[in-house]
């Protein structure tokens, strides 16, 4: 329990303990989709039509990311901060669940929609500033390759789980980047 107090800085994360018969779509398989469209159709095909830089292809991607990251602590602020009592509501239909502890309780809340929208974003915004230190580390830190044959398999494993992982993370940005933003165009408007 006393590791609890310590784990406040993953409450960004949140969006990935909801739970609801839908969040798991948008959690885990469609982001999973695209990442295997995107990486395992270059990891087969990519070597055959495509060819590209790929620190220009990172430095255009923070580009994008360091937007994105403004954008979204602003949504973040923007939800938090505006007075509408539809928002303070909880969600109709099939609302996500968010289970937490407190004071060694477990307690289950129904998500209101400022809630959900903030949980969106503050994922959001997390995912972006992961993605932009990760292509800044990236572009100005090389590493030496290994010599001995297993550090040279090893070396190559691990530059393709990170790189695997990279791609993940921008699926699961654009997925639920998708969601939150169909929440505003769409469901907002309707009480």
């Amino acid at each position: 329990m006393a590791f609890q107090k310590h784990t406040k800085v993953f409450t960004v994360l949140s969006f990935l303990r909801l739970r609801s018969p839908d969040i798991f779509w948008y959690q885990w398989i469609y982001p999973t989709i695209v990442f295997l469209v995107v990486f395992g159709g270059f990891q087969i095909w990519g070597d055959s039509f495509l060819t590209f830089d790929k620190d220009k292809l990172i430095g255009d991607v923070n580009a994008l990311m360091g937007i994105l990251v403004g954008f979204y602590i602003a949504a973040l602020a923007a939800v938090s901060s505006f007075s509408n009592e539809n928002l303070d509501q909880v969600m109709k239909g099939r609302a996500p669940t968010i289970v937490s502890m407190r004071k060694k309780n477990e307690i289950k809340e129904t998500l209101t929609r400022r809630r959900f929208l903030a949980v969106i974003f503050g994922y959001c915004a997390t995912l972006a500033i992961v993605l932009y230190v990760f292509g800044v580390l990236q572009v100005h830190l090389t590493v030496t390759q290994p010599t001995a044959t297993w550090a040279v398999i090893a070396a190559c494993l691990a530059q393709k789980a990170v790189w695997g992982l990279y791609v993940w993370m921008i699926s699961s940005l654009l997925v639920v980047t998708l969601l939150g933003l169909h929440y505003l165009v769409e469901r907002m408007h309707r009480a």
